[in-house]
């Protein structure tokens, strides 16, 4: 996959990356014409993942990516007089190319112990709840309570392969008995969608993403959130140790704290969250 522009003497400005060759052409050619212009210099170029899981991210109207993640590390980066490439691709295969650090930085992640080998984090950027959505006719079948209550029935459970959705989770998904009632999907609308056809019962995800996946697949009639939340921890950046250093994680730290400090954080957040914003609690109020 190339790269927009990793020196931090060329002057370049934001791309996207996807995996058709005109966006690949478009990137090369950016920088070249920006250069060209004698546009600003920029001190660096790093690579965001991204996937379409709104209101965290998404493509607006002019194709460009935007939501509570990508807004949040634009700005951040911006003051830190550095541009973004956003590089689309699935969850469970952004955490490989972090460490082989053929991308730079994942916005959402989970501040793990087993991926500190390879990852630094920032300082939490939002709350993150991750919760049980279920089918209708599955609720009133299964009555779940718990998520150990699935063990010993025939309930399809659909989970993100590598997604954290909490210690409860972690320990059952040790039981073989519990561990056969999974479905790995690669995003949370494929699960979603295989909920809808009957062919799995329920899936763990988060909350306020998977309230917006359901109004825009006009699931709402056929599935709802349950009362089971399996993790309430925050959502971090991670930054490649392969490209990343502590000091720039410091820089980047202090960039959201002054976003916190004068407003920019709150008004990041209000424009994807239908609530009023608290900025102590990371979240909606």
């Amino acid at each position: 996959m190339p790269d927009c522009s990793r020196s931090a003497n060329s002057s370049t400005m934001p791309c996207m990356i996807r995996v058709y060759p005109f966006f690949v052409v478009m990137c090369l050619l950016v920088p070249l014409a920006v250069s060209a212009a004698g546009g600003p210099t920029l001190a660096c170029v790093k690579s965001v993942r991204w996937d379409d899981t709104p209101p965290f991210n998404t493509l607006n109207a002019k194709g460009e990516v935007r939501g509570l993640h990508a807004d949040l590390v634009r700005e951040a980066l911006a003051r830190l007089q550095c541009g973004v490439r956003f590089v689309e691709m699935p969850w469970a295969r952004s955490l490989i190319q972090l460490q082989s650090g053929k991308v730079d930085m994942v916005p959402g992640a989970a501040d793990l112990k087993e991926r500190e080998a390879y990852a630094r984090f920032s300082r939490p950027t939002n709350s993150s709840r991750n919760v049980l959505f279920v089918r209708n006719d599955a609720a009133s079948k299964y009555q779940l309570k718990r998520l150990t209550d699935i063990i010993g029935t025939d309930f399809r459970l659909a989970v993100e392969r590598n997604a954290s959705l909490g210690t409860e989770f972690d320990e059952l998904v040790k039981t073989p008995a519990f561990a056969s009632r999974l479905t790995y999907v690669s995003a949370q609308k494929s699960g979603l969608r295989m909920m809808a056809l009957g062919r799995v019962d329920g899936q763990i995800t988060g909350e306020v993403s998977g309230l917006y996946a359901m109004d825009q697949l006009g699931l709402g009639t056929t599935l709802h959130q349950s009362k089971i939340v399996t993790s309430t921890e925050a959502d971090f950046v991670a930054f490649s140790k392969a490209t990343t250093d502590e000091a720039f994680v410091k820089r980047f730290n202090a960039a959201l704290g002054a976003m916190m400090a004068d407003g920019t954080y709150r008004r990041i957040l209000e424009r994807y969250l239908n609530c009023p914003v608290s900025v102590e609690k990371l979240g909606c109020q």
